[in-house]
């Protein structure tokens, strides 16, 4: 006689791909949490997961991602003659260059990083690293003095990675729309925001930054991260490139070139 299968696991499963299914967010999240959990559980127990193997696993993914960098002082004198802007046989299509930092500071490589993008074949886009504790009006004036975009370049970013520790969240919330609120009103567009998974959660989702665009961090071996509604994911801290001495950071832009047009300024 067959042997009656038990069916208690197969319950549980199909009862989360229904909830899945009618668009259960909380069980959407909890479930990818789970994906990136054990897939960060596997890497650890098997032969080292290289950046290379990374490179692939993320662009395997999403084969119609854009390749992007960002590059600060941090990456040094860059020889732009020398520069490739290709890896894996992916083309380098966009990247990001810090501006400033805070009310005051200003990258000190960000004027030739900046003249030595122009001429390549790539968009440009610049950022502003944001400091918690510092004034957000003479940030985002520091900004705008500095970076001075124009038509075609990438949107503006903003940089927001560490809570404060001289006021409350709700506080810094209120910073930070502020400096949104006055990058936008001189460019006319919204600026893209930059954070990592976890500062998202606790500080962004559903805090007034939802209709920004999302530039999320997340170096784990993860399916995708668990932001919600990300555009770019930083995913390698660990880049290498011909052309730039020290490590940099590799992104992905889903939503193919079409999407990338979008973050141009008009």
């Amino acid at each position: 006689m067959p042997r009656k299968r038990k069916s208690g696991p197969w319950i549980g499963i199909s009862l989360l791909i229904i909830a899945i299914a009618l668009g259960s967010g909380y069980l959407v999240k909890k479930f990818r949490r789970q994906i990136n959990q054990r897939l960060s559980d596997y890497t650890q127990k098997a032969p080292p997961f290289t950046e290379a193997l990374k490179f692939e696993h993320v662009f395997s993914n999403f084969p119609e991602g854009i390749l992007g960098i960002d590059v600060s002082e941090y990456q040094g004198r860059i020889d732009f003659a020398g520069l490739q802007l290709q890896l894996q046989n992916r083309q380098i299509e966009f990247v990001v260059v810090r501006a400033t930092m805070g009310k005051d500071g200003k990258d000190s490589r960000f004027k030739q990083n900046w003249e030595g993008f122009r001429p390549l074949p790539i968009k440009r886009g610049a950022y502003h690293y944001y400091r918690p504790n510092e004034n957000s009006t003479l940030q985002a004036q520091n900004f705008i003095k500095t970076a001075q975009l124009k038509s075609g370049d990438l949107i503006p970013v903003l940089d927001i990675e560490k809570h404060s520790t001289i006021q409350s969240r709700d506080k810094l919330r209120e910073g930070l729309k502020n400096w949104l609120k006055i990058v936008e009103a001189h460019y006319g567009v919204k600026p893209m925001i930059y954070t990592g998974d976890r500062f998202f959660w606790e500080v962004l989702h559903e805090n007034g930054f939802d209709d920004y665009p999302i530039w999320v961090a997340n170096y784990n071996p993860i399916v995708e991260p668990e932001t919600e509604d990300w555009t770019i994911w930083q995913f390698s801290e660990k880049g290498s490139l011909p052309g730039i001495g020290e490590k940099i950071d590799l992104n992905v832009l889903i939503g193919g070139k079409r999407r990338l047009e979008e973050l141009v300024i008009p």
